[in-house]
């Protein structure tokens, strides 16, 4: 073979594996998902907003970003789901009997 063909093969090569890092990166966090399963997660949105993943990430995901700021973590570690609460969502109570109306929602008895 001539050393152009070498050199070209080599450049090749080179690019090729500089692609396939580029998308092995991407392909790293599956790792957290098949982790935070013993969390509930079953896809991406467990954290992000978007099913892919990546940025934009809901309550969960942003609890996690500042966790790893609270412990100056290099990075986030899923195990850490084990500590987050899920934020209390605000219900109405319950009328029971015997409760009074609300402020200008009393029933009006037919006369």
């Amino acid at each position: 073979m001539s050393r152009k063909v070498i050199k070209i093969s080599i450049a090749l090569i080179l690019f090729a594996g500089l692609l396939g890092s580029s998308i092995n990166r991407t392909q790293a966090y599956p790792a957290f998902l098949r982790q935070a399963a013993k969390y509930g997660a079953k896809n991406c949105l467990f954290c992000h907003k978007n099913a892919e993943g990546g940025e934009g990430w809901n309550e969960r995901g942003q609890w996690l970003i500042a966790e790893k700021e609270r412990r100056k973590a290099e990075s986030i570690d899923p195990a850490w789901l084990s500590e987050y609460k899920e934020p209390e969502k605000a219900e109405k109570p319950e009328k029971k009997e015997g409760d009074k109306p609300e402020a200008g929602k009393e029933k009006k008895e037919k006369p």
